[in-house]
């Protein structure tokens, strides 16, 4: 009976060798063949120029990724980077290929929907805005309104020189007071035109001081008692 286990022992172990190998081989090569929505990057853009109207911001991927690998494709794991770099004012393709888009290790991009992307972009210009508190409601009975302060009173915008050139102003995202009967501080955002941004600061500060009215009757008493 040993003498049968040792007999060829060589080639047993071989054999086990080549198995082993065989089964790495297989689990290894065990792959997904999926599509998800990639994240449009747009990079390489000058301060002369701005994108305008609406750029797209997704793209379909076709993926194959090892089983190791599927658990790290989670949302804006997968991003195409679109270069806008020597692009010039008015309408311009920019295209989209395999090894422009970003993926986690384990995964190869197999195919980009679509791979051409049509870009708009116009000149762009500076401006420094005023801001106009926007309110929202009435506060409570018997109480007013005495004073709005927003803090920066003003910012810089960026946007193509047609959309801003002449502008002055710029709304805050109204501001909520009704049935308030005390100051009303908020943090808020700026109602922008459609492709223009701040340049430095994101949100403002929107200070509503809201105080009791002593109701006219009772000031003509106290008039009257004098």
């Amino acid at each position: 009976m040993l003498r049968r286990l040792v007999a060829n022992w060589e080639l047993k172990i071989l054999s086990v060798v080549i198995a082993f190998a065989l089964w790495l081989v297989v689990a290894g090569s065990g792959k997904s063949q999926l599509a998800t929505p990639g994240v449009v990057e747009y990079t390489g853009l000058g301060n002369e120029l701005v994108l305008v109207g609406r750029p797209r911001d997704s793209v379909q991927v076709e993926l194959e990724a090892t089983r190791w690998a599927v658990a790290r494709l989670t949302p804006g794991a997968v991003r195409a980077r679109v270069n806008l770099a020597g692009m010039r004012e008015g309408e311009n393709i920019a295209i989209l290929s395999a090894d422009l888009v970003e993926v986690p290790p384990g995964v190869t991009v197999r195919r980009v929907t679509p791979n051409r992307l049509q870009v708009t972009l116009a000149a762009a210009v500076a401006k420094t805005l005023q801001v106009v508190p926007q309110i929202r409601g009435a506060p409570e009975p018997d109480h007013a309104i005495h004073r709005v302060t927003v803090e920066p009173a003003t910012v810089q915008v960026r946007g193509p020189r047609s959309t801003i050139e002449g502008r002055t102003t710029v709304e805050t995202v109204p501001v909520d007071i009704a049935g308030r009967r005390d100051t009303v501080s908020q943090s808020v955002g700026l109602a922008l035109p459609e492709s223009v941004y701040l340049t430095d600061q994101r949100k403002v500060q929107v200070t509503v001081e809201i105080k009791s009215e002593e109701p006219m009757g009772g000031r003509r008493r106290e008039g009257a008692a004098r």
